[in-house]
């Protein structure tokens, strides 16, 4: 057993042994009987031995003292080294605060933390973020007024020398003094920056699986289901303790076989992730396709411990998508496949016409003037009237017969099979016989014809060439004017071949001005003088030489160019009137043709008030000549435009009137100088009736009207005599002349010139 020895315990030692010494040796004295000399003596003696066993008592202590320090700081240092290693292993700096003189202790790790070398009680301050202040210092108020001890805990954030924020956090205790009062905080502290990132990341996480709309299931390996959120209860309609505990078999549908989940489990084993639509049952016994994501967890050591399954309800997601890939193959109209699922069917068609070596049919039928019935109606009675043919088509049809709406005014059909061979005449005869009965729509009874092409395929024909081909019979079809049927011959597209060459070359002649404009004499019936000319263009084709309107015109009106061409005839024409002008060969009037593509551009009226203003022409010489089906495509817009180009000063005429659908209550508000008989009127007189009729209803409601009347394409006297005698007012044609180029043109007004002279 060791004696513990303290400063105490060696004085009351001493005070025990001197005490009992001096009374002991004075007894031992007394009872001696000595003399006084010898007393004395001894007294001194006494004195001497006192002082060395004293001595030596106290030399034994002190070293006994002194060992019991030695061990006792041997201790403290394996402690505090102990203690410092501990520290240092858990990565902890310890620290000192005395709340008196706020001086404080940081150790190197606490200064290692913050990545600098020392710290003081200042310095520290300098660097805990503005936003933690006022709670640092409330934390050390606060410890400064308990009287007992307290535990200490803070987490601060403090700027490392990167100038990166880092969450210091410290444990401690609060000391006091001799006194109980405060005196000082000491304590450990750490970095725990990326456990607070972690736990703001766990927080994200734990609020994203609860307000997430996906739903989540987490299994454990065993396959029992240990977690769901909300989002798997409201898609599911099972709650947490329904499910907790069981395994996701108890939501299997029964839709999918063995295979389907042999190849989950598979791709979870190898690639630890699946993927898919899967299909579910709810709570309710409903079955419904879901969009699924499981991913297998493992833990460090590599052994898998749970499941866990994201998924959404994808059932809306299913019904639009039926109903996009039935509006994609269906026309919303009338029910009817389009012109995708149309091609869909003429390829099966042709697939099984290669594999059975028979061929088949494709018919395009398109509804004639369907456009000014949409116009002149609105598109509500062409939208009910395109239900109504579709229906008519749809009762003329045998089974495996296909009907399509491909366009506008446009539906398809296609036979295939041996039984439909040489039918597709018959069929088409059908169709149109069909449409012989008027539609009776709401207030309206219309009456409408088609025209059909026909291409009869066979076993070695693909798509593109029977719709091409298909398409030309259609063209041909209307070529023979309607309300007919065309079947495809090879010349139809050694035509269309023709007509695309034709446009392509017609695009570069524009561009290299080619085009060249001829004009042709227009004279009073009354006088025989000559009152104007009309321009008209040529093509000056480089290898087929002069090519007449005729020829290419048509062209132009299906590839959008007329309006281009039209622009620049007008141009022309004007720049050349006034070139005569001032060359002092005075034309009354010039005639120029404007086509729908021209006349419904906005800036129309303006181009020609600057062409006027820049040739200095009198508005009243030029007039625009407006061909009666170009007005009825638009008629108020038509007519707005036909008032701004009147308020020009220029004059305006119909041009083939008599050959379109014009309303008289349109005409009769139309800002129009004259009418134009069409030359297929005149082609008869003096001899056809009809012809007769139609001239003379023309020029009477012309003059009534208040408007002249001019005839086109008069190539006899006798014809100019009868329309004279009618009262019609100035002609056109080759009895008067010719249309000629320019110069030509300008010899003309030079005799005239010198005739008059």
């Amino acid at each position: 057993m060791r004696l513990r020895f303290t400063p105490t315990s060696i004085t009351l030692s001493y005070l025990i042994f001197a005490s009992a010494w001096v009374l002991m040796s004075d007894n031992l004295l007394g009872s001696l009987h000595l003399s006084a000399g010898h007393i004395e003596l001894l007294q001194s003696a006494k004195g001497l031995v006192f002082v060395l066993l004293s001595s030596l008592l106290l030399g034994v202590m002190l070293h006994a003292y002194n060992a019991q320090h030695r061990r006792i700081r041997r201790t403290l240092r394996g402690s505090q080294q102990r203690l410092k290693l501990a520290l240092e292993a858990a990565e902890f700096g310890h620290w000192g605060w005395h709340l008196g003189n706020q001086e404080a202790f940081f150790s190197t790790r606490y200064c290692h933390l913050l990545g600098v070398d020392e710290l003081t009680s200042n310095t520290w301050i300098e660097r805990i973020h503005p936003d933690d202040l006022p709670a640092f210092r409330r934390d050390l108020r606060q410890a400064a007024d308990h009287q007992n001890e307290v535990q200490f805990h803070s987490a601060y954030r403090l700027r490392h020398a990167d100038g990166q924020y880092r969450w210091i956090e410290s444990f401690g205790k609060l000391l006091h003094d001799d006194n109980n009062q405060p005196e000082r905080l000491i304590g450990i502290a750490s970095d725990v920056t990326q456990r607070r990132n972690d736990e703001h990341m766990l927080r994200q996480a734990a609020a994203v699986f609860e307000a997430t709309q996906e739903g989540v299931l987490v299994t454990n390996a065993a396959l029992e289901i240990v977690h769901i959120n909300p989002t798997f209860s409201r898609i599911t309609g099972y709650d947490a303790a329904e499910v907790l505990g069981k395994s996701p078999t108890v939501l299997k549908s029964g839709r999918h076989d063995a295979a389907f989940y042999e190849a989950l489990w598979q791709d979870l084993s190898q690639k630890g992730s699946w993927s898919g639509e899967i299909w579910n049952r709810r709570k309710s016994g409903e079955v419904y396709p879901q969009w699924q994501s499981i991913r297998s967890i493992h833990d460090a050591h590599g052994q898998l411990t749970h499941y866990v399954a994201v998924f959404s309800d994808i059932s809306l997601l299913h019904r639009s998508q039926i109903e996009r890939d039935h509006l994609a193959h269906f026309d919303p109209l009338t029910e009817l496949p389009n012109r995708l699922l149309f091609s869909e069917r003429v390829q099966h068609a042709l697939t099984r016409a290669k594999r059975l070596q028979r061929g088949g049919a494709v018919l395009i039928v398109n509804i004639d003037h369907f456009k000014l019935i949409n116009e002149g109606l609105g598109h509500n009675t062409g939208d009910a009237l395109l239900k109504a043919v579709a229906k008519r088509f749809l009762d003329q049809l045998e089974s495996g017969v296909t009907l399509a709406r491909l366009g506008s005014d446009e539906f398809g059909l296609v036979l295939e099979g041996s039984e439909f061979d040489g039918l597709a005449v018959d069929l088409a005869d059908k169709l149109l016989r069909s449409l012989d009965t008027p539609f009776a729509l709401a207030d309206q009874t219309l009456y409408i014809n088609a025209s059909i092409g026909i291409y009869e395929f066979c076993e070695t024909s693909c798509l593109e060439q029977v719709m091409r081909n298909a398409n030309s019979a259609l063209h041909k079809a209307k070529s023979n004017g309607r309300q007919c049927v065309a079947v495809y011959s090879r010349e139809l597209t050694d035509s269309a071949q023709q007509r695309f060459e034709l446009a392509h070359a017609l695009r570069h002649a524009i561009r290299n001005n080619q085009l060249v404009v001829h004009y042709q004499p227009l004279h009073s019936l009354n006088t025989g003088q000559l009152i104007g000319a009309e321009a008209l263009v040529r093509w000056q084709h480089p290898e087929r030489g002069l090519l007449a309107p005729g020829v290419f015109i048509p062209i132009a009106e299906e590839t959008g160019l007329i309006g281009e061409i039209d622009a620049w005839v007008l141009n022309q024409a004007s720049l050349q009137l006034a070139e005569w002008s001032n060359a002092g060969l005075e034309l009354p009037r010039m005639a120029v043709n404007v086509s729908s593509r021209l006349l419904y551009r906005p800036e129309l009226h303006t181009k020609i008030a600057a062409l006027l203003e820049s040739t200095r022409l009198d508005p009243a010489r030029l007039e625009l000549e407006v061909t009666e089906s170009a007005v009825m495509q638009d008629p108020a817009l038509a007519q707005e435009h036909l008032h701004k180009l009147r308020a020009l000063g220029v004059n305006l005429s119909i041009d083939d009137f008599g050959t379109g659908y014009s309303s008289l209550a349109r005409l009769k508000r139309l800002p129009v100088n004259k009418l134009k008989l069409d030359r297929s009127f005149v082609q008869g007189l003096p001899h056809d009736k009809d012809d007769q009729a139609i001239a003379r209803a023309v020029i009477g409601l012309g003059h009534s009207l208040g408007m002249q009347v001019l005839a086109e394409g008069i190539e006899h006297l006798e014809q100019a005599e009868f329309l004279k005698a009618c009262g019609c007012d100035s002609a056109q044609g080759y009895l008067f002349g010719r249309p000629m180029p320019a110069p030509a043109f300008a010899a003309q007004l030079s005799n005239l010139k010198r005739e008059q002279t």
